[in-house]
């Protein structure tokens, strides 16, 4: 790729340039494992910037090492990383450290701490999650920064230590986690790690340049140029190889991931998160069905994973995990008394897991008999079926028996009476404006019922209020007073901000996580054969306890992703009649929003809206700044490098050619074999041969300098070199060799 005999600076330029490559190449294995977002962008971005710096400081620390030691073979110096490693840490601590989900030009100390802490989320989500799992702040913090990390070391050892066969081992730190968890990485990705690191090695960083700054001869040019070809077909051509059979053993029976099997769980499975933050957008969302069920000819409503009550003002979270009481037969599973409530006919499901793997069964939110199987119990203060872990295969029998519920059984139940934990509202500058804003929104409202209606019917209006998974970025700290600024936000900010508003009114609330009804999938005949639920219908909504009655689910997310809103809350057909009336149906799959409805953990932080912060800046403009400071730096280089050309000293190799041009333009040409120590006397004798007279004996002493100074050049070992260089400036002063070749052609240019 770079000829032997090309410049420093060249060999340096692709030495780093390929570095940048196989590990941004390698970052992407990491889509394996984290869903692709904003992370991958960031990432990109900070690798061109830390490479773009840590390979111009190496220039210029090398070329300057060059021109005091009047070597080309420069040490490796550790400045280069040295500066790399502070880019690194400002754009982590800027774009990671930032009290908000936005980049900031200026970092501190509190950035560091941010930092940590966000670090030790990503250790917790790596330890209760399943990949792959969407790009959150924390996770993205982690991909990000060890990247960078790898780069930085990476980049050490092929431009700083001059070992580039060693280039590939801080790789694996990015190539591991794919490999042990998926047993696989894009065989793309692998082509251009391979075929970069074998172009790495082509490049030869540490080889001695041969002397002179003259170009080589044309012949020792095609050479060099046919083995640049040769070296970079040779190095696709064996990546491309080493991919097709990797590709082709892989399906080859009993080998596809067996190695890996025995360890690890596959990438394609799906687990709720436990730790919903409400700051995060979500991701695009998975397409793997979780589950599917049979039995119904209509949805049997959401069915529920786990539930939430403690929530800090950003997270909700489940709490210190709980045994359940072993499962009796027969035994209808809720967890308070029904009373009086009536229950409609018994419907019987089967379901069949699909790619959940999660440690709750997915249950409905009515009364239920479940026949599992295994070590599953019941957990009745969370009303959750909880025990061993589902596997695709699966099956379980749910026998539901829904509560005959109206508005008139709710509207005289009132708020029941329940822990402290269910009314509980974080305190912040904005809970009392949220809590006047609920009694707003509630005034005619006359029961808890009747305000939990109000509530929905208000956060339901499309007029009021937009669904959407990308979230403005808020500026208060408090997520539920933001999102009722800006009114707009998916599941997990609606559910969770009627949440808020129903404890300030005094009606006991919980959040529910688990799935949507999911889609009917028909026969060729037409007719309904199962429910499918998928990735996509995973789901967030409160629910409110009435006394007598039990907890009951509300739907505040608007219609667009969940349809028409349970029946009970009939009332919600009062809803003014200049608002737009909400979908009846649940749109086709293709219309609905792409991002998933929290599979795992939330992923990016929210996009900016509204004014900036003086000390926050978009994406676009730190694109744009990175672009400026990388035109900017090697502007400067390139000033300073053209400055410096102009006053280097001619070397012997250079100052030698134009002898041996003087000559050539005068007809005189020295025999091949000529060595530099016979070369005086071959060119007295030339040219005395050409014109019938000697030269000045003062040109036979010139030349006898140069060639003494050619011969040390070509061949006294480096170390050698240097040393004579060292004796040669602690001593008299040493000829300036273009005045010496300046004086031999002027005298070989005078015939009188």
């Amino acid at each position: 790729m770079i000829p032997a005999y090309a410049g420093p600076t060249a060999r340096l330029v692709a030495t780093t340039a390929l570095v940048a490559v196989a590990v941004a190449a390698s970052m992407l294995a990491l889509t394996a494992l984290v869903l692709p977002g904003d992370w991958v962008r960031t990432g990109l971005v900070g690798i061109a910037l830390v490479a773009g710096t840590t390979g111009l400081t190496r220039v210029l620390v090398e070329r300057r090492a060059r021109r005091r030691r009047r070597d080309d073979t420069a040490g490796g110096s550790v400045v280069p990383t040295l500066v790399g490693a502070a880019v690194a840490a400002w754009y982590v601590l800027s774009r990671y450290g930032a009290p908000t989900s936005e980049a900031q030009l200026f970092v501190g100390p509190d950035g560091v701490g941010r930092v940590l802490e966000r670090l030790g989320d990503a250790g917790e989500i790596i330890r209760s999650e399943v990949a792959p799992v969407p790009g959150t702040l924390p996770i993205a913090l982690l991909t990000v920064g060890g990247t960078l990390a790898v780069l930085l070391l990476a980049d050490a050892l092929a431009g700083g230590l001059r070992w580039p066969a060693a280039v590939g081992l801080p790789l694996l730190a990015l190539w591991s986690p794919p490999l042990v968890l998926v047993g696989s990485v894009p065989p793309a990705v692998f082509v251009v790690v391979v075929a970069a690191l074998l172009l790495l090695l082509s490049v030869g960083a540490g080889e001695r340049r041969r002397p002179g700054n003259e170009s080589p001869p044309a012949a020792v040019r095609r050479a060099e140029g046919a083995r640049s070809v040769v070296t970079t077909a040779v190095a696709l051509v064996v990546a491309l190889a080493a991919g097709l059979v990797a590709a082709a053993s892989s399906t080859l029976p009993g080998y596809a991931g067996a190695w890996y099997q025995s360890f690890t769980t596959t990438g394609d499975t799906i687990q709720l998160s436990e730790d919903l933050d409400v700051l995060s957008s979500l991701t695009e969302r998975s397409g793997e069905v979780v589950l599917t069920y049979t039995g119904v000819e209509d949805d049997v409503g959401p069915l529920r994973t786990y539930t939430a009550t403690a929530f800090d003002g950003r997270r909700w979270q489940r709490g210190e995990e709980r045994d359940g009481r072993p499962l009796a037969p027969d035994e209808l599973l809720w967890p308070d008394d029904l009373g009086s409530v009536a229950l409609q006919d018994r419907q019987d499901l089967s379901v069949t897991v699909g790619s959940l793997r999660d440690d709750q069964l997915p249950v409905t939110l009515e009364p239920r008999r479940v026949d599992a199987g295994g070590t599953w119990g019941y957990d009745p203060l969370r009303d959750e079926v909880v025990g061993d872990r589902t596997d695709v295969g699966d099956v379980y029998t749910l026998s539901v028996r829904p509560r005959d519920l109206d508005p008139e059984i709710l509207r005289g139940a009132g708020p029941g009476v329940t822990e402290d934990a269910y009314l509980t509202v974080p305190e912040n500058e904005h809970s009392q404006e949220v809590a006047e804003l609920a009694a707003e929104v509630t005034d005619d409202a006359d029961t808890a019922y009747d305000q939990a209606v109000a509530l929905q019917r208000w956060l339901r209006d499309p007029a009021t209020f937009t669904y959407s998974t990308q979230l403005p970025r808020g500026s208060t700290g408090d997520p539920v007073w933001d999102f009722l600024q800006h009114r707009t936000g998916y599941c997990v900010q609606f559910a969770t901000t009627m949440s808020v508003m129903a404890r300030t009114l005094g009606i006991p609330t919980r959040l529910g996580v688990g799935f949507l009804p999911g889609e009917a999938v028909e026969d060729a005949e037409g007719d309904v054969t199962r429910w499918q639920v998928t990735g996509q219908d995973s789901h967030a909504w409160p629910e409110l306890y009435f006394e007598g009655v039990g907890w009951v689910r509300f739907e505040p997310t608007p219609a667009t992703q969940t349809g028409t809103a349970p029946d009970y809350t009939a009332a919600e057909v009062d809803a003014p009649a200049d608002a737009v009336a909400p979908q009846e149906v649940p749109p086709p799959a293709a219309e609905q929003p792409e991002p998933q409805e929290q599979t795992a953990a939330p992923t990016e932080p929210p996009v900016a809206v509204g004014p900036e912060p003086a000390d926050t800046l978009p994406v676009w403009a730190w694109a744009a700044l990175a672009a400026g400071l990388l035109v900017g730096a090697g502007a400067t280089a390139f000033l300073l490098l053209r400055r410096r050309r102009g006053t280097d000293p001619v070397d012997a190799e250079r100052a030698w050619q134009q002898v041996v041009a003087a000559l050539a333009r005068e007809g005189v040409a020295l025999p091949a074999p000529t060595t530099p120590r016979q070369a005086p006397r071959a060119v007295m004798d030339a040219v005395t041969r050409a014109r019938g007279k000697a030269p000045a004996p003062e040109v036979h002493d010139d030349l006898t300098i140069l060639a003494q100074a050619v011969e040390q050049a070509r061949y006294a070992r480096p170390e050698e070199a240097d040393e004579s260089l060292t004796d040669q400036e602690e001593g008299p002063e040493q000829p300036d060799l273009a005045e010496v070749a300046a004086r031999v052609r002027q005298r070989l240019a005078d015939r009188s």
